[in-house]
C-alpha cells in the first residue's frame, strides 16, 4: 500500500465530476480507475496494465463472482417471463378488474406484489394498463404516473428479497465493508440498513396519501404531446438500462418477441412465487443449526449463496414449466440470452465500482480519511451530508446504482473515521440514490414512464419535484437527528 496522502482522494474526486459532466456513471468510474492506477505506477503506459490487474483482482473474488452470476441469471429469468407472455398476461388479467378511480389506485399499489423485481419491469408492465384505464375513467395521467413511480424505485429499494436491487446492494455492501476492514455478513447488515432509507419510506407515505386521500380530477388531460410513436421503450427489467430503438429495427428485440406471445399470467406468477419460496427456504437451510431459532438461522446464513442457488434452480424449473406449457425452445433461448445480456451494463458498472474501491484502498484512502478529513465533519452531520451529496449526484446522473456505487465506499470510510453508525450511513447512501432514480429527468424510470404514458419527460419530472424536495428535506433532518444518537 502506498503511504496515504491527499492524492488518495483523487480517484473519487475524478469519478464524481466526470459522471456529472457526462451524465453517465461508467465513464466516471473508468476515469477514476485509470487515475488510481496511474498514482500506483507513476507511469501512463503501465497505468493501463495496473487498471486491468486491479479489475481482474476483484473479479476473482468468490463472492463477487457469485453476484455477477446472480445478476446475469436474474436477467435470464426476466427475459423468459417477458418472452412467454407473462407480462402481457398480468396486464390482460388486471385491466377488466379496474372500474373506478379508487380501484385503479388500489390495483396500481397491489400490482407491486407481482412486479416488484425491478423498477423498469414494473413500469413496462403496469403503465400501459393504467394509461388506458386513466383515459377510460378520466384520471389525470400525472397522478397515475406518480402512483406507479412511487411504487417502483422507492418501494423496490425496501424489498429485502427477490429483486435485482437486493443482489446489487448486498454485493456492494460486502465489498465496501471489506475495504474498511469490517468483518460481518453483508445480508443482515443490509436488512439493518433498510429502516434508515428515510426518503423511500417518506415518499411512499406521501404517495399513499396522494393516491387514497385526495380527490382526483374527473377530466382526463392525456394528450399526445411528446408522443414518441416512432420509437417504443425497450426495457430490460433492470434499473439504469432503458433505450429506445426504431420500430423498423430488423433485429427484433425482446419486446417485439414478447408482443407475439400468447398472454398468460401464470408465466409470471409461477416463476416469481418459486423464486421467493426457494430464496427463503434455502437461506434458512443455509443458516440453520441445532439450537438456532428461525431468526438466528437467517442472520447466520450466507444469503448471497442462497440467492444464487435459488435463482439457478428457478431458471431451470421455469424452463421445464414453459416447455410443459408448449413454449418453443428456440423462443425460450432467445428470451434467456437477451434477458441475461441486458444485465451486462449493471454487471460492468459493479465490476468498475469494485475496482475503484480496491484502488482507493491500495492508495490509503481509508487511512487518510480517518487521519485528516474525518475530523473536519461533525459526527451528526455525516449521514445528512452523505444523503444530500448522493441526492444531488443521483439527480444529475439519473442512476441509483451508479450513485450507490460511488457514495458507499466514501460514506463507509467517513463512518469508520468518526465512529458513526454504518447501517445509518448505508441507509443514507441508498436514500440518496433512490431520490434520483425516482425523480431525475435523466432516470431511465422517468424516461420509460414518459414514453409509455405519452407525457413530456421534463414536465413529468417537474410533477415529481415538489414532493421529492419536501421528502428530501425531511429525510435530511431525520438523518441529522439519527446521527446525534447513533
Amino acid at each position: 500500500m502506498i503511504h496515504p496522502g491527499w492524492l488518495s482522494l483523487l480517484p473519487f474526486a475524478v469519478v464524481i465530476p466526470v459522471s456529472m459532466i457526462t451524465r453517465q456513471v461508467i465513464p466516471g468510474l473508468v476515469a477514476g480507475l485509470l487515475t488510481g492506477a496511474f498514482l500506483q505506477t507513476k507511469s501512463l503506459f503501465h497505468a493501463f496494465d495496473q487498471a486491468l490487474s486491479d479489475l481482474y483482482q476483484e473479479m476473482q473474488v468468490t463472492g463477487n463472482l457469485h453476484l455477477v452470476v446472480f445478476l446475469y441469471l436474474f436477467g435470464v429469468l426476466v427475459g423468459l417471463i417477458r418472452i412467454t407472455g407473462g407480462v402481457h398476461g398480468i396486464a390482460a388479467w388486471l385491466e377488466p378488474r379496474i372500474r373506478t378511480a379508487r380501484s385503479a389506485y388500489a390495483i396500481t399499489w397491489l400490482s407491486s406484489l407481482a412486479t416488484f423485481m425491478a423498477p423498469d419491469f414494473r413500469i413496462i408492465t403496469v403503465a400501459p394498463i393504467m394509461k388506458e384505464v386513466g383515459r377510460r375513467l378520466g384520471i389525470k395521467p400525472y397522478d397515475l404516473a406518480y402512483a406507479i413511480d412511487v411504487t417502483s424505485t422507492p418501494l423496490i429499494s425496501l424489498v429485502p428479497i427477490g429483486t435485482a436491487f437486493v443482489g446489487y446492494m448486498v454485493g456492494l455492501l460486502a465489498v465496501s465493508l471489506k475495504h474498511v476492514g469490517v468483518a460481518t455478513n453483508a445480508y443482515p447488515f443490509f436488512l439493518a440498513s433498510l429502516p434508515f432509507n428515510f426518503f423511500a419510506v417518506i415518499i411512499l407515505i406521501a404517495g399513499a396519501l396522494r393516491s387514497f386521500q385526495t380527490r382526483h380530477s374527473a377530466r382526463a388531460v392525456l394528450s399526445d404531446e411528446g408522443d414518441t410513436r416512432s420509437a417504443s421503450p425497450v426495457v430490460s427489467g433492470i434499473p439504469d438500462a432503458v433505450t429506445t430503438i426504431s420500430a423498423e429495427d430488423p433485429q427484433e428485440p425482446l419486446d417485439v418477441w414478447s408482443e407475439r406471445a400468447t398472454p398468460s399470467a401464470l408465466h409470471l406468477v409461477i416463476p416469481i412465487a418459486l423464486l421467493l419460496f426457494l430464496t427463503i427456504g434455502l437461506t434458512y437451510l443455509n443458516g440453520s443449526a441445532p439450537q438456532r431459532s428461525v431468526l438466528q438461522a437467517f442472520l447466520h446464513a450466507d444469503a448471497a449463496k442462497a440467492m444464487i442457488t435459488a435463482i439457478f434452480i428457478t431458471v431451470l424449473l421455469s424452463l421445464v414449466f414453459y416447455l410443459f406449457r408448449k413454449q418453443e425452445i428456440g423462443r425460450l433461448m432467445v428470451g434467456a440470452m437477451s434477458g441475461g445480456n441486458e444485465m451486462m451494463p449493471v454487471i460492468v458498472l459493479l465490476l468498475l465500482v469494485w475496482a475503484v474501491s480496491y484502488v482507493s484502498t491500495q492508495l490509503g484512502f481509508s487511512l487518510y480519511i480517518t487521519k485528516v478529513v474525518g475530523h473536519l465533519i461533525p459526527k451528526m452531520l455525516i449521514a445528512p451530508s452523505i444523503f444530500i451529496l448522493g441526492s444531488i449526484l443521483s439527480y444529475f446522473i439519473g442512476s441509483s446504482f451508479g450513485t450507490w456505487g460511488i457514495m458507499m465506499p466514501l460514506g463507509f470510510t467517513l463512518g469508520i473515521a468518526m465512529h458513526a453508525s454504518l447501517p445509518l450511513i448505508a441507509g443514507a447512501v441508498f436514500a440518496g440514490g433512490t431520490l434520483g432514480g425516482f425523480a431525475s429527468p435523466l432516470s431511465d424510470n422517468t424516461v420509460a414512464m414518459a414514453t409509455v404514458m405519452k407525457l413530456p419527460v421534463m414536465k413529468l419530472a417537474r410533477s415529481l419535484l415538489r414532493s421529492t424536495a419536501i421528502a428530501g428535506a425531511i429525510s435530511a433532518v431525520l438523518y441529522g437527528v439519527a446521527g446525534m444518537f447513533a
